[in-house]
């Protein structure tokens, strides 16, 4: 059975955009939001009855079709369409959590009480567009509402799916009402079958059948009398007599048969437009990129693009993300607003920008001008210190772990393993009797490293629920890599032979065509296998064939006066240890030792390089790479980030 009566409403009159944003504005004022979180009405319950209910009306619809009945237009539109309201519904299963949703503002008042404050929006939203979902009257539409109230960053990043959820509790309304019509014109098709199995058509059957009819209904239903107007036209009988009854019938509530049919065809037009439009938006909502969307309407992101340094435009949407994310978790924990938090970030970061002195470190006035900075590096105290409020007491336990985690790491640990150790030997001393002290210490002895794996277990449980993983911020560069960031992707190997060299040469050849971009370079960083001396009889072959093999590319591929592909090799040390000549450090040394040559250190174990041009002034990233790891296509870009 359809219910009725549900305390929010979707079916509004449709407004221009003027009138639109007019009523966002009134809604805004109205509005009252509660901060009383883990309070809100989960809407996946409602969204649940509603998917019941359509996929209800969808059964009764195909068996009309399977009975060769005739349908409302805007069922085609549902029967055609059911599997993308099923697909959604999926989708919003999946993707909205309770901890998500219970994190949102909440209407404290109003008939919509108790529901998200973003879902009542939403629903306005769909009310008054018909379910026409646009993107400039929606961006027009939240510009008018933050005109009074701003929204919270996690509020607009959930926007897709509450917009979603009032299009299915549209389409439910619409599919109540093609319910309502089936019936309807089922019970016309009964009586209209029941007067043609009449062979005498006496008018006494034909107006006991239709008084019948109509006393069951509460009021005249254009829907059953259209539909009995469109069976007999279609009849091929004679239903003049029929037609002046009703006519005379419906007088009494000063009605019309053509009036009636044309309100009913109306009404059938609007719902196949509603029922369309929604199950567009739908399709329109799940397939569109709504980054650039939330970026557009978020006043949070308005500030942070203030960056003095420029860096925060240019950074990726994940990066951005990380630091709205960090900018909420502050506001929360302090109790004030977002754009509180932000602008003083901002602050700091111009204040820091604009005192500058000459010869002051450049990487130190680059890194305390950018507002990341002060949002997840060592200037986050600075921000903190210039919060009046005191962080509430969960964030500061938290706070007061994070920092001191690695004794609490240890001691935990070696507790929880004395703890479980004394347990075992209580327990043997118990059974013991007390005659044997040296079963005693052995049970607790023997304990020991079950025990300690049990208490690392429980350490590393309770770190990752403290202890959130680090974020590496990027940058997206989006038309490539600029001079500035000139980067080298390195493979540091061992060159065993001649063979394993080709190797390594066809395995950067890949790379580069994977990753051609602008100021990205290619160098092979080799070193020799160990050996009892300090030159083994394949060295010059190997070097021979890494040289040509490194020329032959560049030959292939470089332009202008700037060689893309380089080759190092480092010189063998003795190891006391080993009692062997090998490559200093291995892997680790290579790297450290490239790039101390690259700022231009001359003690180093690289003793042979390509001929070539070094790179524009210096490089300033390293990429290194396993020998035999393919870099993906366009993941040298995505790493320099």
């Amino acid at each position: 059975r359809i219910r009725k009566n549900r305390n929010i409403q979707v079916r509004g009159a449709s407004l221009s955009e003027e009138v639109l944003e007019d009523h966002a504005r009134t809604i805004a004022r109205e509005h009252s939001a509660s901060t009383k979180y883990y309070a809100a009405k989960w809407p996946l319950f409602r969204m649940n009855d509603n998917y019941n209910a359509i996929l209800s009306v969808c059964r009764s619809l195909n068996e009309d079709v399977a009975g060769k009945r005739t349908v409302p237009p805007a069922a085609e539109w549902l029967l055609d369409n059911f599997y993308i309201v099923e697909e959604q519904v999926k989708i919003i299963r999946r993707d909205l959590t309770k901890k998500e949703y219970n994190r949102l503002p909440i209407l404290s008042k109003g008939h919509q009480k108790g529901y998200a404050r973003i879902l009542a929006i939403a629903m306005e939203l769909v009310s008054h567009t018909d379910g026409q979902i646009e993107i400039g009257t929606l961006l027009k539409y939240l510009e008018a509402y933050q005109s009074h109230t701003v929204l919270l960053e996690r509020e607009i990043s959930i926007l897709p799916i509450m917009i979603k959820l009032a299009l299915i509790e549209n389409i439910r309304m619409i599919s109540e009402k093609i319910e309502e019509a089936r019936i309807q014109w089922n019970s016309a098709d009964e009586l209209f079958e029941k007067w043609m199995s009449e062979d005498d058509g006496d008018m006494k059957i034909i107006d006991r059948l239709f008084k019948n009819s109509m006393k069951s209904m509460e009021e005249v239903n254009p829907s059953f009398i259209e539909h009995l107007f469109y069976r007999l036209r279609r009849s091929g009988r004679s239903y003049s007599n029929i037609l002046r009854y009703i006519d005379e019938y419906l007088d009494k509530y000063n009605l019309t048969t053509e009036a009636i049919a044309q309100k009913e065809h109306n009404v059938q037009a609007v719902h196949t437009v509603s029922m369309g439009n929604c199950i567009a938006s739908l399709k329109y909502i799940s397939s569109f990129d709504w980054s650039e969307i939330f970026e557009s309407i978020s006043f949070l992101e308005k500030i942070l693009r203030q960056d003095p340094s420029g860096t925060y435009g240019r950074m990726d949407i994940d990066s951005r993300n990380h630091y709205k994310r960090q900018v909420g978790a502050l506001a929360k924990s302090y109790g004030v607003s977002e754009l509180h938090i932000a602008r003083e970030a901002i602050e700091l970061a111009k204040k820091a920008a604009s005192e500058r002195r000459p010869g002051a470190d450049e990487n130190e006035y680059v890194k305390r001008s950018h507002v990341g900075y002060y949002l997840i590096g060592n200037g986050l105290k600075i921000l903190e210190s210039r919060q009046k409020g005191k962080k509430k007491y969960p964030d500061r336990i938290r706070s007061r772990l994070s920092n001191r985690l690695g004794f609490v790491y240890l001691c935990f640990i070696v507790v929880f393993t004395a703890i479980l150790a004394a347990l075992a030997a209580s327990y043997a001393a118990e059974h013991a009797g007390g005659r044997n002290t040296a079963l005693v210490v052995l049970a607790g002895i023997a304990v020991l490293i079950p025990s300690s794996e049990i208490a690392v277990a429980v350490a590393n449980w309770f770190v990752c629920k403290v202890k959130k993983p680090s974020f590496f911020p990027r940058l997206e560069l989006k038309e490539g890599i600029p001079e500035n960031l000139s980067t080298m992707v390195v493979i540091p190997a061992l060159l065993s032979d001649e063979k394993r060299v080709e190797q390594l040469l066809e395995n950067m050849e890949s790379h580069y065509l994977a990753n051609r971009e602008k100021n990205l370079y290619f160098a092979l960083l080799g070193a020799f296998s160990d050996s009892d001396g300090p030159n083994g009889d394949n060295d010059a072959g190997v070097l021979r064939k890494a040289s040509e093999g490194i020329k032959a590319l560049n030959g292939k591929y470089a332009k202008e006066d700037k060689d893309l592909f380089y080759f190092y090799n480092r010189l063998r040390k003795f190891n006391e240890c080993d009692r062997k000549w090998t490559g200093w450090e291995r892997k680790r040394g290579a790297l450290m030792e490239l790039n101390e040559m690259l700022l231009g250190s001359q003690e180093t174990s690289i003793a042979y390089y390509s001929n070539g041009k070094l790179p524009s002034d210096s490089i300033r990233f390293i990429i290194t790479l396993d020998a035999d790891t393919m870099l993906p296509f366009g993941m040298a870009k995505k790493m320099i980030g």
